[in-house]
């Protein structure tokens, strides 16, 4: 009797250990989800909201004219900047959403893309505009593919020419249609480059799954 209770426990424990990633994954998302409702649900002024978004184009100006340009958020030498989350005053807050219909993702977006911030949801990163659309804008939003208990990025590369992504700000929705698929190695940024009355999106992650040293990029322009 004690031998069959045993083994029993056993494969009890073998199945909660096969089922506990896709659980986790479950909640993870369920929890995010949570956090996007809050978001919108946000109350804030129009006159507070204009502030809010005038200083954000004011950042996305200075991102446009500055010389360094993009950095690669997964490299060894990982920017630890925060100049664009002081430009907003926010650090801790979540700045926006991501929405991908197909893959039935809904993901916060912040500001950055420490090691802290893509552990709980997407980042924008350095170098790249704020994620608020207009012309000559090129957001990057940085996610992970190989965490164990949160989807994220993971299977962005079953996204192809034609399928749509939506970035929710306070301000609206904005709406992207994926143009491109491309593999690159992380010092190959030409591709990331604002481009001049555009309004770009670029979805990036580490490449091949569970290792880092290349990139996925998912390229999308707006459409609405």
């Amino acid at each position: 009797m004690r031998k069959r209770s045993t083994i029993i426990v056993i494969f009890s424990l073998g199945i909660i250990v096969i089922l506990y990633p896709h659980i986790a994954q479950w909640v993870n998302s369920y929890l995010q989800k949570g956090q996007v409702e809050d978001f919108h649900n946000i109350e804030m002024s129009d006159d507070e909201l204009d502030q809010l978004m005038a200083k954000a184009q004011e950042c996305n100006e200075h991102i446009f004219y500055d010389s360094e340009g993009f950095r690669d958020p997964f490299g060894d030498n990982e920017e630890k900047l925060q100049q664009f989350q002081e430009c907003l005053g926010l650090y801790e807050d979540m700045f926006a959403a991501i929405e991908i219909p197909k893959l039935k993702l809904v993901i916060p977006i912040f500001l950055g893309a420490t090691d802290e911030i893509l552990s709980k949801g997407i980042g924008q990163v350095e170098g790249s505009s704020l994620p608020i659309g207009g012309s000559s804008t090129y957001t990057v939003l940085a996610g992970h593919r190989g965490m164990g208990t949160k989807a994220m990025f993971r299977n962005v590369d079953e996204l192809y020419s034609g399928d749509i992504f939506y970035i929710h700000t306070l301000d609206g929705t904005l709406t992207y249609e994926v143009y491109d698929q491309k593999v690159i190695y992380p010092d190959e940024t030409d591709s990331l480059e604002i481009e001049q009355d555009k309004d770009l999106a670029t979805l990036l992650t580490c490449h091949p799954y569970r290792h880092n040293y290349q990139r996925l990029l998912i390229h999308g322009e707006r459409t609405d």
